[in-house]
């Protein structure tokens, strides 16, 4: 009897395996639907109730699976019920429609589900290798580790910064996460121009000692540029925060069009401004420094360009704004002051980074 419920254990691993497998695939192709998609609020609601299911299916099938003690006739239902799972995980994010939700939230939604299918199928893999050849010593607690990764998958999903609820949210994470890398970046500069001033070498600070040769500070007409350079990238953050707090943190009357164009604007910008950085070490190269102040300038227009069309299309500041006004007077007010602020950064970025080479020019 315990030899029957072992047999069919390892076949109800194996098409867990295959489940995964073909649940992967399909998520990876992610068929466009024809039909018209439930609800948004339906899907998201179904996605984080199927998670929740898998993570109690996971618990009961590592209980049952436990290499030391295993209870095969215990495991069957579980088994079952994270393949029916997995299946249905695929199902509902194919119903997932990048024009009608959002490319945005429909990447975001893929990555989890990835992890989640991903991450069972090391799982059940694990149980098949110590089930069918026997490697209960070889692996160890590793079940439990496979176990826990999918657990905080899931946890993480369910929490109030795991799966988006909108396009609009998506996005504004995807801006939020790069503000860290534009202070580190305008903190590195910052720091080297500090120790420049200072006439604080780093031939002190150990380096050498390892026969690694140190950087030399920034003096003359390195310091200005790297001067210079730094205001660009303090506007350019300061553009960055004010697209969160301004456009990203309305309410949901921005299409996904503007949204999914706007979502790969900020990594680009994080991007260049890091590219910049890079050639602001000494020896500066101005012809490197130029070439990417030009890559930055080109970002900025994009996202000056995409802005725009708050201005001339359904998307416009005005309506943005209604929502949240009281009157008509109250909305012209508000817009033309975004309006301008926005202009004004646009055009102080601009001079800005003409200032950088001029720097340079000066010194010949």
């Amino acid at each position: 009897m315990n030899s029957d419920n072992k047999h069919k254990a390892i076949t109800a691993i194996e098409l867990l395996v295959k489940t995964c497998e073909a649940a992967k695939s399909s998520i990876s192709n992610h068929p466009k639907s024809t039909e018209d998609p439930p609800p948004l609020s339906i899907l998201h609601k179904d996605l984080l109730s199927l998670l929740s299911l898998v993570y109690g299916s996971v618990t009961k099938l590592a209980l049952a699976l436990k290499p030391s003690s295993p209870t095969h006739s215990a495991c069957l239902v579980p088994l079952k019920e994270l393949s029916d799972r997995i299946a249905a995980i695929s199902h509902c994010i194919n119903m997932f429609n990048a024009s009608i939700h959002g490319a945005t939230l429909v990447k975001e939604v893929n990555i989890v589900a990835m992890e989640v299918v991903d991450s069972m199928r090391t799982l059940a893999s694990v149980y098949l290798e110590i089930e069918k050849f026997g490697e209960r010593s070889r692996f160890g607690d590793d079940y439990l580790v496979r176990t826990g990764a999918i657990h905080s998958i899931i946890e993480m999903a369910r929490s109030e910064d795991g799966l988006p609820n909108d396009n609009l949210t998506a996005v504004r994470r995807h801006w939020s996460k790069d503000t860290g890398g534009l202070e580190d970046g305008i903190r590195e500069l910052g720091e080297m121009i500090e120790d420049a001033r200072s006439e604080l070498g780093t031939s002190e600070d150990g380096w050498d000692e390892l026969g690694i040769e140190p950087s030399k500070p920034l003096a003359g007409q390195e310091l200005e540029v790297a001067e210079k350079a730094l205001i660009v990238l303090r506007l350019c953050s300061l553009l960055h925060q004010k697209v969160i707090s301004d456009i990203l943190s309305t309410p949901d009357s921005l299409s996904n069009t503007f949204l999914d164009g706007l979502a790969a604007l900020s990594p680009a910008l994080v991007s260049s401004s890091d590219d910049l950085i890079s050639t602001l070490d000494s020896p500066q190269d101005m012809d490197c420094v130029q070439t990417e102040l030009l890559v930055l300038k080109g970002v900025i227009d994009d996202i000056q360009n995409h802005l725009s069309n708050l201005n001339n299309g359904t998307d416009s500041l005005a309506d943005l704004l209604r929502e949240s006004s009281l009157n008509e007077v109250s909305v012209s007010t508000n817009c033309n002051s975004r309006e301008k602020w926005f202009n004004n950064c646009f055009d102080q970025i601009s001079k800005a980074i003409q200032s950088v080479p001029e720097v340079a020019k000066g010194h010949y």
